[in-house]
């Protein structure tokens, strides 16, 4: 890749998620967002889409023009970074990301999010649910050790705030090329949410999708998400 690589993981992960697709890059950032992974004492109550932003542009630092990359919560956060401090992207790349309107979720739903928190079982439930290829035991015990430790302020804060809130004018006329990555068996957030509700959003946006995955594209088919990225840079 030519130009820098940050990877933003999503709703309940930590910069692990990306293991897969960082090691086939040089270089690539794998930031956690605050309440997540080495970030979980950063969380707190009430814990918003701006907040977790611009944690991740001062993360940035003086870097410029990065190619950034959001998976699902992790690509909203990725999409404000964009429209508050575009100096610092140069390509935006949005996997299975959650959309900048609120993300459409059943209270039952979200009351079962909130509740996985620190629960193995139920967050073993949650992925098995959510994925469609198998994880690997070093990918799911991952995901279950990120989901005991991060923050419950900020898993709590994800359902009640952050997913609900709309952003859509700010990203409306984003000035760096984006492409949306998503699975057409994505069972988590559907297709249709992402077309009407993320393409629908961003005019100019470049669709590309897959099938045979769930949510977790970087861990199911890492490979898809590594020619993204190098298409992105081709273009």
């Amino acid at each position: 890749m030519s130009a820098p690589v940050v990877l933003v993981h999503g709703f309940g992960t930590s910069g692990q998620l990306w293991r897969p697709v960082a090691a086939a890059l040089s270089g690539a950032l794998t930031p956690d967002l605050p309440g997540f992974g080495a970030a979980a004492p950063q969380g707190r109550p009430g814990q918003t889409t701006g907040d977790m932003a611009a944690a991740l542009a001062g993360q940035l630092g003086p870097r410029r023009d990065v190619t950034l990359v959001g998976h699902s919560m992790g690509g909203k956060v990725a999409l404000l970074v964009a429209a508050r401090w575009p100096h610092l992207v140069g390509r935006l790349i949005l996997v299975a990301p959650s959309p900048p309107t609120p993300e459409p979720m059943s209270g039952e739903d979200r009351a079962a999010l909130r509740a996985a928190h620190g629960d193995a079982h139920a967050l073993r439930r949650q992925y098995t649910q959510i994925t469609r290829q198998p994880l690997a035991p070093r990918d799911m015990d991952q995901l279950i050790l990120d989901g005991q430790r991060a923050s419950r302020d900020a898993w709590h804060a994800w359902p009640d705030v952050g997913s609900r809130e709309d952003i859509s004018a700010e990203v409306a006329a984003l000035p760096m090329p984006v492409t949306v990555l998503f699975s057409d068996d994505d069972p988590a957030i559907p297709p249709d949410v992402i077309r009407r509700e993320v393409l629908g959003r961003l005019p100019g946006a470049r669709a590309r999708p897959v099938q045979g995955s769930g949510h977790l594209l970087p861990l199911e088919m890492p490979d898809q998400v590594i020619a993204a990225l190098r298409a992105a840079d081709r273009a």
